[in-house]
């Protein structure tokens, strides 16, 4: 894992075994909580890139390390199956925006760290598939049973799921898991504008509005949404970023990056 600090308000997170296209094993999971933990203390970050060394994003679990797995005990798995579905919870609920950079293929654990982040671009080149069905293993991994439907609507998330096909870019935008596509050599340029174009507004708006859209996704009305939505305006209010930002508007027009 390359942690690094792109400037005073992202940070950068790289998958970075790319001789097995970033694929997921022991280490990796122990280097992706140190990372996390290294962003939730880190002062001052507004944003986080996600993004693969080389031609991959990450291609889930590496399977030359899952022959034997059914040698070890249920507890045991049951622990390392924690740990690897808490990276996921973890970039999914980190208080900061996480766009990720699909620079390639996401399969798998890879597709389920995607789809925890907050925001996507991907490369032309990129494409995302749940193949677990295909090695005989549940499609439900790292959360991807309660993200996919959140993102693409339950009746494709089920295909997704149940099929194990994989789908391109183009068809992930046109389903709105991504937002946008473009050149390989313009992927992370493009995700840490993104990111920037978010971290110029108030950082407690934007953490708000984070935990807010977290929240009311199992909201079972409109009014228990609107409920929510009512508290986290009024405690905005008091963060005082309002009185400057209205000011700043008034004088300068909206925030530069806006869109």
């Amino acid at each position: 894992m390359l942690v690094e600090r792109i400037d005073d308000a992202l940070f950068g997170i790289t998958l970075n075994r790319p001789d097995r296209l970033n694929a997921i094993e022991d280490s990796f999971v122990a280097a992706m909580h140190t990372a996390l933990d290294r962003v939730e203390a880190e002062p001052g970050v507004r944003a986080v890139v996600l993004t693969g060394a080389g031609r991959g994003f990450c291609a889930g679990a590496d399977l030359k390390l899952t022959a034997n797995l059914g040698r070890r005990t249920s507890a045991d798995l049951y622990r390392g199956q924690q740990r690897l579905a808490d990276m996921a919870v973890r970039l999914h609920e980190l208080p900061v925006p996480v766009v990720a950079a699909v620079n390639g293929p996401a399969a798998g654990g890879g597709l389920a760290l995607a789809a925890a982040c907050d925001l996507r671009v991907a490369s032309t080149v990129a494409h995302f598939a749940v193949a677990n069905v295909r090695i005989g293993v549940s499609g439900g991994e790292m959360g991807l049973s309660w993200l996919l439907p959140q993102s693409l609507g339950r009746a494709r998330a089920t295909e997704l799921l149940f099929t194990g096909r994989r789908f391109d870019a183009i068809e992930a935008l046109e389903w709105g898991f991504v937002n946008r596509v473009v050149d390989p050599e313009d992927v992370l340029a493009e995700a840490c504008a993104l990111a920037r174009t978010v971290a110029n507004n108030p950082a407690f708006g934007i953490r708000l509005t984070k935990e807010m859209l977290r929240t009311t996704a199992t909201a079972s009305s409109l009014r228990e949404a609107v409920m929510l939505e009512n508290r986290t305006q009024v405690l905005a209010v008091y963060a005082g970023d309002i009185d400057q930002a209205t000011e700043s508007f008034r004088h300068n027009g909206p925030r530069s990056g806006s869109q």
